[in-house]
């Protein structure tokens, strides 16, 4: 490989290392094309996740003043590493795929900034992805609003109905109290008026 594709590749790891928050490292120790190929499809198509085989000289360099620069020390050996930008259902997919394929060994990684051993990144595979997540939420939802309508349909419901359909009256049927308030206050205020005009009225002249 000359120099200047080492260059590139590097600065390509540079860049991926830089941008990825949640990293996977792996050794393959014999794993045919077909096999990683398979794998890294998956990884891209079903957790957005890329996975490079990467030279451990050159990994080390591309590494170095980024974020994830302590990931070195896991650099031995033929290394290939999963870039994503967030933790996705990479976790599961690699986990599976080791137990499957033995010739796939999980060293550890790295999850915003903080380093993770392989028993961590084992726990991480054994969670929900967030599409089981959804659909987990949804199901809830779903389940809530047909115990509302279950109740809503029960005789305690039949309320509602009459509340309803008294509002839809007409004014004539359905009477309000105004007249009725209008006429107290009339009452009220008539001996007051009646009062007032005997207290002013003039008083008749005496010879």
């Amino acid at each position: 490989m000359d120099r200047a594709s080492k260059e590139k590749i590097v600065s390509s790891l540079n860049k991926a290392f830089d941008e990825s928050n949640f990293l996977i490292v792996t050794q393959n120790e014999g794993l045919t094309v077909e096999e990683m190929s398979s794998l890294r499809n998956t990884l891209r198509e079903e957790a957005d996740t890329s996975f490079r085989v990467a030279k451990n000289s050159l990994a080390k360099i591309a590494v170095d003043n980024t974020s994830a620069k302590s990931l070195e020390t896991m650099f031995n050996g033929p290394t290939a590493i999963a870039f994503s930008n967030e933790l996705t259902s990479s976790p599961k997919i690699i986990v599976d795929f080791a137990k499957d394929n033995n010739k796939l060994s999980i060293v550890g990684g790295m999850m915003d900034g903080e380093l993770i051993d392989s028993e961590v990144i084992k726990k991480l595979a054994n969670l929900p992805t967030m599409d089981e997540l959804r659909a987990k939420i949804i199901g809830v939802l779903n389940a809530s609003a047909t115990k509302i309508a279950g109740i809503l349909t029960r005789p305690g419901g039949q309320l509602a109905q009459v509340i309803h359909a008294k509002s839809e009256l007409p004014e004539s049927e359905n009477p309000t109290n105004e007249t009725t308030a209008e006429e107290t206050v009339s009452e009220e205020t008539a001996p007051a008026e009646e009062t007032v005009s005997e207290e002013t009225a003039p008083e008749k002249e005496t010879d």
